[in-house]
Protein backbone atom coordinates (compact mmCIF):
# COMPACT_ATOMS: atom_id res chain seq x y z
CA UNK A 1 0.00 0.00 0.00
CA UNK A 2 1.46 3.31 -1.12
CA UNK A 3 -1.67 5.50 -1.03
CA UNK A 4 -2.99 7.14 2.12
CA UNK A 5 -5.90 9.53 2.69
CA UNK A 6 -5.66 12.13 5.40
CA UNK A 7 -8.78 13.76 6.83
CA UNK A 8 -8.40 16.92 8.91
CA UNK A 9 -6.00 19.69 7.97
CA UNK A 10 -5.43 21.68 11.10
CA UNK A 11 -1.81 22.46 11.95
CA UNK A 12 -1.22 18.86 13.02
CA UNK A 13 -3.04 17.30 10.09
CA UNK A 14 -1.05 19.38 7.61
CA UNK A 15 2.18 18.31 9.29
CA UNK A 16 1.17 14.64 9.09
CA UNK A 17 0.28 14.93 5.40
CA UNK A 18 3.55 16.71 4.62
CA UNK A 19 5.55 13.97 6.35
CA UNK A 20 3.83 11.30 4.24
CA UNK A 21 4.54 13.30 1.09
CA UNK A 22 8.21 13.68 2.01
CA UNK A 23 8.39 9.91 2.55
CA UNK A 24 7.29 9.43 -1.06
CA UNK A 25 3.72 8.27 -0.55
CA UNK A 26 0.71 9.31 -2.60
CA UNK A 27 -1.42 11.45 -0.30
CA UNK A 28 -5.06 12.41 -0.78
CA UNK A 29 -6.37 15.09 1.56
CA UNK A 30 -9.79 16.35 2.54
CA UNK A 31 -10.89 19.12 4.88
CA UNK A 32 -14.13 21.05 5.32
CA UNK A 33 -12.17 24.22 4.59
CA UNK A 34 -10.51 23.29 1.31
CA UNK A 35 -8.10 26.24 1.34
CA UNK A 36 -6.10 24.60 4.13
CA UNK A 37 -4.87 22.08 1.57
CA UNK A 38 -3.26 24.68 -0.73
CA UNK A 39 0.34 24.28 0.46
CA UNK A 40 0.03 20.48 0.41
CA UNK A 41 -1.32 20.53 -3.15
CA UNK A 42 1.71 22.53 -4.24
CA UNK A 43 3.86 19.82 -2.68
CA UNK A 44 2.18 17.00 -4.56
CA UNK A 45 -0.90 16.02 -2.55
CA UNK A 46 -4.18 15.28 -4.28
CA UNK A 47 -7.25 17.17 -3.10
CA UNK A 48 -10.51 15.22 -2.91
CA UNK A 49 -13.57 17.24 -3.87
CA UNK A 50 -15.77 15.19 -1.55
CA UNK A 51 -15.33 13.03 1.50
CA UNK A 52 -16.54 10.05 -0.53
CA UNK A 53 -13.76 10.65 -3.05
CA UNK A 54 -11.23 10.98 -0.24
CA UNK A 55 -12.04 7.66 1.39
CA UNK A 56 -12.40 5.85 -1.92
CA UNK A 57 -8.90 6.95 -2.93
CA UNK A 58 -6.99 4.82 -0.39
CA UNK A 59 -7.13 1.62 1.61
CA UNK A 60 -5.72 3.52 4.60
CA UNK A 61 -7.50 6.54 6.07
CA UNK A 62 -5.73 8.64 8.68
CA UNK A 63 -7.98 10.96 10.69
CA UNK A 64 -6.72 13.93 12.71
CA UNK A 65 -9.63 15.97 14.03
CA UNK A 66 -10.32 17.73 17.32
CA UNK A 67 -12.17 14.79 18.89
CA UNK A 68 -13.96 11.51 18.21
CA UNK A 69 -17.34 13.22 17.94
CA UNK A 70 -16.00 15.07 14.90
CA UNK A 71 -14.94 11.74 13.39
CA UNK A 72 -18.41 10.27 13.83
CA UNK A 73 -19.93 13.41 12.37
CA UNK A 74 -18.12 13.00 9.07
CA UNK A 75 -18.04 9.20 8.78
CA UNK A 76 -21.50 8.29 10.06
CA UNK A 77 -23.47 9.50 7.08
CA UNK A 78 -25.00 7.83 4.01
CA UNK A 79 -22.57 7.13 1.23
CA UNK A 80 -19.58 7.48 3.56
CA UNK A 81 -19.88 4.80 6.23
CA UNK A 82 -20.38 2.14 3.56
CA UNK A 83 -16.87 2.83 2.28
CA UNK A 84 -15.22 1.82 5.58
CA UNK A 85 -15.49 -1.87 4.70
CA UNK A 86 -12.08 -3.31 3.85
CA UNK A 87 -10.18 -0.19 4.91
CA UNK A 88 -7.85 0.57 7.80
CA UNK A 89 -8.75 3.64 9.82
CA UNK A 90 -6.01 5.27 11.89
CA UNK A 91 -7.41 7.71 14.44
CA UNK A 92 -5.05 10.39 15.78
CA UNK A 93 -7.72 12.63 17.29
CA UNK A 94 -7.97 13.49 20.98
CA UNK A 95 -10.15 11.20 23.07
CA UNK A 96 -10.45 8.83 25.98
CA UNK A 97 -9.72 5.09 26.19
CA UNK A 98 -13.49 4.54 26.17
CA UNK A 99 -13.73 6.56 22.96
CA UNK A 100 -11.11 4.33 21.37
CA UNK A 101 -12.90 1.14 22.40
CA UNK A 102 -16.22 2.42 21.05
CA UNK A 103 -14.63 3.56 17.79
CA UNK A 104 -12.97 0.19 17.22
CA UNK A 105 -16.28 -1.56 17.71
CA UNK A 106 -18.06 0.83 15.35
CA UNK A 107 -15.41 0.60 12.61
CA UNK A 108 -15.37 -3.19 12.99
CA UNK A 109 -19.14 -3.39 12.58
CA UNK A 110 -18.73 -1.54 9.27
CA UNK A 111 -16.16 -4.10 8.10
CA UNK A 112 -13.08 -1.97 8.68
CA UNK A 113 -9.97 -2.36 10.81
CA UNK A 114 -8.95 0.20 13.41
CA UNK A 115 -5.78 1.62 14.93
CA UNK A 116 -5.90 4.21 17.68
CA UNK A 117 -3.06 6.61 18.31
CA UNK A 118 -1.88 9.69 20.15
CA UNK A 119 0.58 12.35 19.00
CA UNK A 120 3.00 13.43 21.72
CA UNK A 121 4.72 16.36 19.97
CA UNK A 122 3.84 19.70 18.39
CA UNK A 123 3.38 19.93 14.60
CA UNK A 124 6.92 21.19 13.77
CA UNK A 125 8.40 17.95 15.14
CA UNK A 126 6.31 15.60 12.98
CA UNK A 127 8.51 13.50 10.70
CA UNK A 128 11.68 14.11 12.72
CA UNK A 129 13.62 11.63 14.85
CA UNK A 130 12.22 13.38 17.93
CA UNK A 131 8.60 12.85 16.88
CA UNK A 132 6.83 10.47 19.24
CA UNK A 133 3.53 8.70 18.53
CA UNK A 134 1.71 6.14 20.65
CA UNK A 135 -0.08 3.41 18.71
CA UNK A 136 -2.53 0.72 19.82
CA UNK A 137 -4.13 -1.97 17.70
CA UNK A 138 -4.00 -5.58 16.59
CA UNK A 139 -0.44 -6.45 15.59
CA UNK A 140 -1.31 -7.73 12.13
CA UNK A 141 -3.21 -4.52 11.34
CA UNK A 142 -0.42 -2.28 12.61
CA UNK A 143 2.09 -4.24 10.53
CA UNK A 144 0.17 -3.41 7.35
CA UNK A 145 0.59 0.33 7.90
CA UNK A 146 3.89 0.43 9.77
CA UNK A 147 5.61 2.17 6.83
CA UNK A 148 3.07 5.01 6.98
CA UNK A 149 3.56 5.31 10.75
CA UNK A 150 7.35 5.31 10.43
CA UNK A 151 7.10 8.33 8.13
CA UNK A 152 5.61 10.34 10.98
CA UNK A 153 8.54 10.12 13.37
CA UNK A 154 11.47 8.29 14.83
CA UNK A 155 9.77 7.22 18.06
CA UNK A 156 6.66 5.22 17.19
CA UNK A 157 5.64 3.27 20.28
CA UNK A 158 3.38 0.26 19.72
CA UNK A 159 1.49 -0.37 22.96
CA UNK A 160 -0.12 -3.62 21.83
CA UNK A 161 -3.61 -4.92 21.24
CA UNK A 162 -5.41 -3.03 24.03
CA UNK A 163 -7.01 -0.35 21.89
CA UNK A 164 -7.40 2.17 24.73
CA UNK A 165 -3.74 2.07 25.77
CA UNK A 166 -2.54 4.93 23.57
CA UNK A 167 -5.27 7.28 24.78
CA UNK A 168 -4.62 6.27 28.40
CA UNK A 169 -0.87 6.88 28.27
CA UNK A 170 -1.44 10.10 26.33
CA UNK A 171 -3.74 11.36 29.09
CA UNK A 172 -1.27 10.37 31.78
CA UNK A 173 1.51 12.37 30.10
CA UNK A 174 -0.67 15.29 29.01
CA UNK A 175 -1.97 15.70 32.56
CA UNK A 176 1.51 16.97 33.39
CA UNK A 177 1.71 19.13 30.30
CA UNK A 178 -1.57 20.98 30.82
CA UNK A 179 -0.51 21.68 34.40
CA UNK A 180 2.77 23.28 33.32
CA UNK A 181 1.32 26.50 31.93
CA UNK A 182 -0.83 27.47 34.96
CA UNK A 183 2.07 26.62 37.26
CA UNK A 184 4.56 28.66 35.23
CA UNK A 185 2.09 31.53 35.03
CA UNK A 186 1.78 31.54 38.81
CA UNK A 187 5.56 31.68 38.94
CA UNK A 188 5.44 34.72 36.65
CA UNK A 189 2.93 36.35 39.01
CA UNK A 190 5.32 35.73 41.91
CA UNK A 191 8.19 37.33 39.98
CA UNK A 192 6.06 40.31 38.95
CA UNK A 193 4.88 40.84 42.52
CA UNK A 194 8.44 40.71 43.87
CA UNK A 195 10.14 42.72 41.13
CA UNK A 196 12.10 39.80 39.69
CA UNK A 197 12.78 40.02 35.94
CA UNK A 198 10.77 37.65 33.77
CA UNK A 199 13.85 37.29 31.58
CA UNK A 200 15.70 35.98 34.63
CA UNK A 201 12.79 33.62 35.30
CA UNK A 202 12.84 32.38 31.69
CA UNK A 203 16.58 31.70 31.91
CA UNK A 204 15.91 29.10 34.61
CA UNK A 205 14.46 26.82 31.93
CA UNK A 206 16.45 25.22 29.08
CA UNK A 207 16.07 26.19 25.43
CA UNK A 208 13.08 24.46 23.89
CA UNK A 209 11.30 23.97 27.21
CA UNK A 210 7.61 24.88 27.06
CA UNK A 211 7.95 26.75 30.37
CA UNK A 212 10.58 29.02 28.86
CA UNK A 213 8.34 29.79 25.88
CA UNK A 214 5.44 30.66 28.18
CA UNK A 215 7.52 33.10 30.23
CA UNK A 216 9.02 34.77 27.16
CA UNK A 217 5.54 35.18 25.68
CA UNK A 218 4.38 36.86 28.88
CA UNK A 219 7.49 39.05 28.99
CA UNK A 220 6.90 40.20 25.39
CA UNK A 221 3.18 40.61 26.07
CA UNK A 222 2.53 38.70 22.86
CA UNK A 223 -0.20 36.10 22.94
CA UNK A 224 -0.65 35.27 19.28
CA UNK A 225 -3.09 32.69 18.04
CA UNK A 226 -1.47 29.28 18.45
CA UNK A 227 -3.47 26.34 17.14
CA UNK A 228 -1.14 23.74 18.66
CA UNK A 229 -1.10 25.14 22.22
CA UNK A 230 -4.23 27.28 22.31
CA UNK A 231 -6.68 27.76 25.16
CA UNK A 232 -9.24 25.87 23.08
CA UNK A 233 -6.93 22.87 22.73
CA UNK A 234 -6.19 22.89 26.47
CA UNK A 235 -9.91 22.85 27.25
CA UNK A 236 -10.48 19.96 24.86
CA UNK A 237 -7.68 17.94 26.46
CA UNK A 238 -8.76 18.71 30.03
CA UNK A 239 -12.36 17.82 29.16
CA UNK A 240 -11.23 14.42 27.88
CA UNK A 241 -9.24 13.80 31.06
CA UNK A 242 -12.29 14.71 33.12
CA UNK A 243 -14.51 12.34 31.12
CA UNK A 244 -12.06 9.50 31.66
CA UNK A 245 -12.06 10.19 35.40
CA UNK A 246 -15.84 10.17 35.51
CA UNK A 247 -16.05 6.97 33.45
CA UNK A 248 -13.57 5.09 35.62
CA UNK A 249 -14.67 6.61 38.93
CA UNK A 250 -11.35 8.25 39.82
CA UNK A 251 -10.78 11.69 41.33
CA UNK A 252 -11.48 14.56 38.90
CA UNK A 253 -10.43 17.58 40.97
CA UNK A 254 -7.35 18.22 38.81
CA UNK A 255 -9.14 18.46 35.42
CA UNK A 256 -11.95 20.40 37.11
CA UNK A 257 -9.44 22.97 38.34
CA UNK A 258 -7.64 23.31 34.99
CA UNK A 259 -10.92 23.59 33.11
CA UNK A 260 -12.07 26.33 35.45
CA UNK A 261 -8.96 28.38 34.70
CA UNK A 262 -9.08 28.03 30.95
CA UNK A 263 -12.82 28.60 30.76
CA UNK A 264 -12.17 32.02 32.27
CA UNK A 265 -9.77 32.72 29.40
CA UNK A 266 -12.49 31.73 26.93
CA UNK A 267 -14.92 34.12 28.62
CA UNK A 268 -12.30 36.84 28.20
CA UNK A 269 -12.19 36.20 24.44
CA UNK A 270 -8.89 34.30 24.39
CA UNK A 271 -10.13 30.95 23.05
CA UNK A 272 -7.69 30.84 20.12
CA UNK A 273 -4.72 32.48 21.82
CA UNK A 274 -1.71 30.67 23.22
CA UNK A 275 -2.27 29.19 26.67
CA UNK A 276 0.22 31.70 28.10
CA UNK A 277 -2.54 34.32 27.63
CA UNK A 278 -4.16 32.86 30.74
CA UNK A 279 -2.04 35.29 32.75
CA UNK A 280 -4.22 38.16 31.51
CA UNK A 281 -7.17 36.88 33.55
CA UNK A 282 -5.10 35.82 36.56
CA UNK A 283 -3.12 39.02 37.15
CA UNK A 284 -4.15 40.64 40.40
CA UNK A 285 -7.07 38.24 40.82
CA UNK A 286 -7.90 35.39 43.11
CA UNK A 287 -9.14 32.08 41.72
CA UNK A 288 -12.74 33.19 42.07
CA UNK A 289 -12.04 36.27 39.93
Amino acid sequence: MQNITLIGLGAMGRALAQAELEAGYEVTVWNRTAAKADALLRNGARNADTLVDAIAASEVVLICLSDYASTYAILDQPGVSELIEGRIVIQLSTGTPADAREMKQWIGALGGQYIDGAIMVYPPSIGSDASQLLIAGESEVVAKVQHFLDALGGDIRNLGDEIGAAAALDMAVVSRLIAITPAVIHGALICESEGVSLQQYASMFPEGDRARAVVLSIHADEFVDNVSASVDVAINVASSIKRQAQTMGINSEFPDFVLGLYQRAVTAGQRHQDTSSLIKVLRNQGIAG
